[in-house]
């Protein structure tokens, strides 16, 4: 128990500075194939190997539906694409690590101009389903970004990794994750 609290605490934590997906995961397999351990933690294990295993850098990204700001319909697959670069958001407006990356990035004279030059796009997802959140947070956010709400179905059917808000994806023009779960300062160095 102690092991995996740590193992999970400073492998899997997002903020932990020895976090690595690829270190937890032999973690993980580990639990899954010990015969010895409680089948309700080998399936866990099981389950986040799965998770660990999606969206990872050089796959094609999970393809998932959205609607957009005049609720239409939209998958990621649809979504164009310039300049080659899509900075793919996952955010909730409640939480505060969210609302102060989120001002950064509005305030980002960086991004505003990478926009601008149609050399990246930018998608941005509200995830946590709340319809009136999202009706008073779409109208905050860049004219020039894409918005749109999951209706909660990402989280529901564990189609990304979602442990951290905001989850930032640096992806391609064909929808290959470049960057998984980064930091923006680490993917705005990148455009």
């Amino acid at each position: 128990d102690v092991f995996g609290r740590m193992s999970k605490d400073y492998l899997f934590n997002p903020n932990s500075p020895m976090y690595s997906e690829a270190l937890y995961a032999h973690y993980l397999q580990a639990v899954r194939d010990c015969t010895s351990s409680p089948t309700g933690e080998r399936q866990r294990a099981n389950y986040l190997l799965r998770l660990i295993q999606r969206n990872r850098p050089g796959e094609t990204s999970t393809d998932f539906t959205y609607y957009n700001k005049e609720g239409k319909r939209m998958t990621l697959a649809q979504t164009p694409v310039e300049g080659n670069r899509l900075l793919l958001l996952f955010f909730d407006p409640e939480c505060d690590e969210c609302h102060e990356t989120l001002s950064f990035m509005q305030s980002d004279i960086r991004l505003a101009e990478a926009i601008r030059t149609k050399k990246l796009t930018v998608l941005a997802i509200y995830t946590e389903g709340n319809e009136e959140v999202w009706k008073t947070t779409q109208n905050t956010l860049p004219n020039e970004w894409i918005k749109g709400t999951d209706h909660y179905m990402i989280k529901r059917k564990s189609l990304y990794d979602l442990k951290a808000m905001p989850c930032l994806y640096l992806l391609d023009g064909e929808k290959r994750v470049i960057v998984k779960d980064g930091k923006y300062e680490q993917i705005r160095a990148m455009f």
